[in-house]
C-alpha cells in the first residue's frame, strides 16, 4: 500500500475544513428559516471555531502543508487583486461621498460611516503588515 503524498493530505484536509465552515454557515440560515436562531448560531459557532482551531493546528503544529507553491502564489495573486480591487472603486466613491456630503447633496449615514472607518482600518493594518514584512525579508 503506498502512502498518500503530504500535498494531497493538505489539500483533503482543506477541503474538510472548508466543509466544517460550509456546514456552519447552512445550519445558520436553516435556524433563521426555522425561527430557531440561538440553535443555528451555536452550530455556527461551534463549527467556526472548530475550524479556525483546526486550521491553526495545521498551519502552526502539524508538519502537513495545506498547499503548494502554486496555490500559494495564487492565493498571493488573488488577495493582492483583490485589494487593488478595493482600493480602485473604493476610494473614488468615498471621495464622492465626502463632496456630496461636504455639498449637503447627501449626508453620509452612521452606517456609511462605520464602513468607510472600518475600511480605512482595514488598509491601515495591510499597510502596517506590509511594512512589517518588508522590513524583516
Amino acid at each position: 500500500m503506498t502512502e498518500t503524498p503530504p500535498i494531497q493530505k493538505g489539500q483533503r484536509y482543506n477541503r474538510i475544513v472548508i466543509a466544517v465552515f460550509a456546514a456552519g454557515v447552512l445550519s445558520f440560515f436553516i435556524g433563521m428559516a426555522l425561527d430557531q436562531y440561538f440553535v443555528g448560531l451555536v452550530v455556527y459557532s461551534v463549527a467556526g471555531l472548530s475550524g479556525v482551531a483546526a486550521l491553526l493546528y495545521l498551519r502552526f503544529v502539524s508538519p502537513v502543508r495545506l498547499a503548494d507553491e502554486r496555490q500559494q502564489r495564487l492565493h498571493e495573486r488573488a488577495s493582492g487583486a483583490l485589494v487593488t480591487l478595493v482600493a480602485m472603486v473604493g476610494l473614488p466613491v468615498v471621495i464622492g461621498l465626502y463632496l456630496f456630503d461636504a455639498t449637503s447633496y447627501y449626508a453620509i449615514s452612521p452606517f456609511l460611516w462605520g464602513a468607510i472607518s472600518a475600511v480605512g482600518g482595514l488598509y491601515l493594518l495591510w499597510g502596517g503588515i506590509y511594512t512589517l514584512f518588508r522590513y524583516r525579508s
